[in-house]
């Protein structure tokens, strides 16, 4: 037991719950007047009912919208491409009530000579380099609106004016590239034809796996009605249905294909034909894969290891590959659940990455002889081993959300002839990516899935943010010569300058995006003492402190602040190479250099149960931090606190993260990305995309110090209410002009509207209740997050500092409030959050903050139970 745990801010010190929230007003808003002149009477009728949607008042326009039976009807949906930012765009819709965009592409689009932003340099405005805009999709209530706002689109493009009443809509259209409705165009992905055309080259011969994303109808026979037009086509076509799936919560319906190849060439020449033009048809997409190449070092014999059974209740579920279940290091931890029998095809010799999984969250990095977990780890297997990639992936034949979202199902619902296979489980590790899907603005299919699980189930999801191992160029070298001369420091910030340069095309692999998971990314660290120096291998930041090279990065859906955490991935190598006249660099997979080491099946199939490997990679940081999440779970109930499972996982995703900071690493990444100026917002989330939060410093949050005091507190909340806090302030800081710190963290998972452009239903805000200073003097580091980028997910984690005397307020209390409203329609469920709290001195300042808070605050919890 911890000897200064965390302590629970107890009921008896809430304050006025549940009052209004204020919800934000803004000021400029303008509704759009009816009215006609002579110039609209001739242009007939036809423009009265847009006119109308335009001067209703804008709940009653939204409840139109949202009470259509079909949602986006295919026929009438229109595709808004952007000339600028999404956030001036949506101010200048918010003057025409009546507008609801219920489908948000942010991928960032290219300026060119047509469209781009002016910034200015030297005192003159020049054509910026940044890149702008991005797509909305709105469904219109009727074909009639679709015909009317077209015909206002054209009558724009023309050069005539807008008729009396519709000048909002002038102005709407100067900030559009484009206005259209939806058609192959949106359908075929440049992703999607880059895929296909890989897939002939490598296959000429073989028919080309890929998926169709349906429309979804909310009516069972519309929706059969559709399928059966899909499959008739298909059929036409000479290609094959191979499998469908369909998940009403999340509104998806997607269908896998086999296509000839000469009809998927068809496509490539002319996405406007077949398949592309079927009005319920909305996506065509490369098949969804995960794939994890089998590691090419064998492996090494291992000492024995004590045989131990676990006990208690699982907390933690690996869905992964099939492992080892009876390796010496895994025997009696695991409880093995494969209704689908995925270990009868998977060789035990190729049971790679599930082993290695389970045994870091068991043991963690076996190099650091840490003492394994007592609970039991819940393993699901989802993939098998492929043999033509020599690989563990999820099955060819199967959608792999739709083997996720079963495999969940599974465990908090079980089936009608089963129970539940294990409700206890509150973290799930998905140290898995979609290596066809890199994130590029729009969130996935598997992404939502994810967000919809998480608050169903009140469940943590823990994502890899995957591993993009294509090489690196180099620029600032010519040669391999010129690089192995370098300084160690050179190459650093060699590699530093690229990664930036190249941060577009090392985006993270879906299902990471998902804004109520916690994305992990690889932190440049193991626990590999004594390795030994390789000729042909250089350790790209010798010093640590920086996130491996080939760790995804961010920002994530609506630019979040993804990855939220880096963690320990071990140290990721790289071997040069030249060509193009500079130098190109690949990362190495970890073994006899570098790695973390885990249990690991015996390669040369003999049966011996008792090898390990090293490995590097953001699926090992992921498990790692799934163990860190166990380790947490246990030293609360080790305290005496009493966790509910409703909202367990919510107060570890406010922990995990409680801790973070960017350390040496953000200035180092704040020096190499140049100086901020009026730019500083856009440099800052440059950093955090690839930094996250941070790396969490775990001990901080298991256990408190003198000088710390950490306290926490979890509850549900609803739309337009607040909960109030009043914590108790050390006495002993009042007058000190000891550096204080103050580090506040608050996770929520939320609903989320599937068809409303703004996604998250629910917006938490944890915000001071009285002065802006929290009574303490200290404001918010600059080397962090910004505050706008914090309030975009479902994580606001701030660290304020100061050391000016003060004298107390509030009669020595630190107020807090955390106010929550609505962000995509109504919110008509209740929102779990937790909160945590850390007040801190620097060590050996002489205050006792843990024993005067401690002392505060235990009063309280007694009247709280004994009330």
């Amino acid at each position: 037991m911890a000897e200064r745990p965390l302590l629970q801010i107890p009921e008896a010190i809430r304050n006025e719950r549940k009052k209004r929230a204020p919800v934000p007003v803004d000021p400029n808003a303008k509704i759009a007047k009816p009215g006609r002149d002579r110039q609209s009477q001739r242009l007939g009728p036809q423009f009265d009912r847009l006119r109308n949607v335009a001067a209703q008042q804008s709940d009653r326009a939204s409840l139109a919208l949202r009470a259509d039976p079909d949602g986006i009807a295919p026929e009438r949906a229109l595709v808004f491409e952007l000339a600028g930012s999404l956030s001036d765009f949506y101010s200048q819709a918010g003057r025409i009530q009546g507008l609801e965009f219920l489908l948000e592409d942010d991928a960032e689009i290219q300026p060119n000579d047509d469209f781009y932003t002016l910034q200015t340099r030297n005192g003159e405005q020049v054509r910026g380099d940044k890149p702008i805009g991005g797509r909305l999709y709105m469904a219109m209530p009727d074909m009639q609106a679709l015909r009317e706002i077209l015909s206002l689109w054209d009558r724009y493009r023309q050069g005539q004016a807008m008729p009396f009443g519709f000048a909002p809509w002038g102005t709407l259209f100067d900030m559009l590239s484009d206005l259209r409705a939806w058609g192959p165009h949106d359908r075929v992905l440049p992703e999607t034809l880059e895929y296909w055309r890989e897939r002939i080259a490598s296959r000429p011969d073989e028919p080309v796996r890929f998926e169709v994303e349906m429309w979804f109808h909310e009516h069972p026979e519309r929706r059969a009605r559709a399928t059966t037009d899909v499959r008739t086509k298909i059929i036409e076509l000479g290609g094959n249905i191979v499998t469908e799936a369909l998940i009403e919560p999340i509104r998806y319906h997607g269908i896998l294909i086999d296509l000839p190849p000469d009809r998927v060439h068809e496509l490539i020449e002319h996405p406007d034909v077949t398949l592309a033009r079927l009005d319920d048809v909305m996506y065509l997409r490369p098949q969804s894969v995960v794939a994890i190449a089998e590691p090419q070092e064998d492996g090494e014999p291992a000492p024995a290891a004590a045989a131990a059974d676990a006990i208690g209740d699982p907390v933690a579920a690996l869905l992964d590959g099939v492992p080892v279940a009876n390796h010496q290091r895994l025997t009696g931890r695991l409880i093995l659940d494969d209704p689908d029998d995925y270990a009868a095809r998977t060789p035990v010799a190729k049971r790679s990455h599930g082993t290695s999984m389970a045994s870091l969250i068991v043991h963690g990095d076996l190099q650091a002889q840490e003492r394994p977990l007592d609970r039991p780890l819940y393993v699901r297997p989802v993939m098998v081993y492929d043999a033509d990639g020599d690989a563990e992936a999820t099955p060819s034949d199967r959608l792999p959300l739709d083997i996720i979202y079963l495999a969940v199902r599974r465990l908090f619902e079980g089936s009608a002839a089963e129970p539940a296979s294990a409700p206890t489980v509150v973290v799930i590790n998905l140290s898995l990516g979609d290596i066809n899907r890199p994130f590029s603005g729009r969130i996935s299919p598997w992404a939502r899935l994810v967000d919809w699980l998480a608050f169903r189930y009140r469940v943590l999801f823990l994502i890899s943010a995957g591993n993009v191992r294509s090489w690196l160029p180099i620029r600032e070298f010519a040669t391999t010569a010129d690089w192995a001369a370098a300084t160690p420091q050179a190459r650093e910030v060699a590699i530093i300058n690229a990664l930036n340069a190249e941060k577009a095309a090392r985006t993270l692999l879906s299902p990471a995006e998902g804004i109520n998971a916690i994305a992990v990314g690889a932190w440049h660290a193991d626990e590999f003492a004594t390795a030994p120096e390789a000729f042909h291998l250089k350790d790209p930041f010798p010093n640590g402190g920086l996130p491996n090279v080939s760790s995804g990065v961010g920002l994530g859906f609506r630019q979040t602040v993804k990855p939220d955490l880096l963690f320990d991935g071990g140290r990721e190598l790289v071997r040069a190479s030249e060509d193009e006249g500079h130098v190109w660099l690949a990362v190495d997979g970890g073994g006899a250099y570098a790695g973390q080491m885990s249990a690991a099946p015996d390669a040369g199939a003999t049966g011996r149960l008792n090898y390990q490997r090293r490995t590097v990679g953001t699926s090992n940081a992921t498990a790692l931090l799934t163990r860190s999440a166990v380790r947490i779970f246990d030293s609360l109930i080790e305290a005496g606190h009493q966790i509910p499972r409703s909202h367990a996982a919510v107060l570890l995703k406010a922990l995990l993260v409680h801790g973070a900071a960017w350390g040496d690493a953000g200035d180092k990444l704040d020096g190499a990305f140049g100086p901020a100026g009026r730019e500083w917002q856009r440099h800052r989330d440059n950093i955090s995309r690839f930094l996250g939060y941070g790396r969490p410093d775990i001990d901080r949050v298991l256990d408190c110090a003198v000088e710390r005091a950490t306290l926490f507190a979890f509850g549900d909340i609803e739309q337009d209410t607040q909960d109030e806090f009043d914590i108790p302030l050390p006495p002993s800081i009042e007058g000190s002009t000891e550096i204080r710190r103050l580090t506040i963290t608050l996770a929520w998972l939320t609903p989320v509207n599937t068809r409303h452009q703004q996604y998250r239903s629910a917006t938490l805000e944890l915000l001071p209740a009285s002065d802006k200073a929290y009574s303490l003097a200290v404001e918010r580091l600059s080397s962090q997050p910004t505050h706008f980028a914090i309030s975009r997910g479902t994580l606001c984690h701030s660290i304020l500092e100061g050391e000016s005397a003060v004298a107390f307020l509030d009669g020595g209390m630190l107020k807090l409030r955390v106010a929550c409203r609505a962000q995509a329609g109504s919110l008509d469920e209740r929102v779990p959050f937790a909160v945590a709290m850390s007040i801190e001195t620097g060590v050996g300042s002489g205050i006792a903050v843990y024993d005067e808070v401690r002392a505060a605050v235990q009063p309280a919890i007694r009247a709280a139970a004994a009330g």
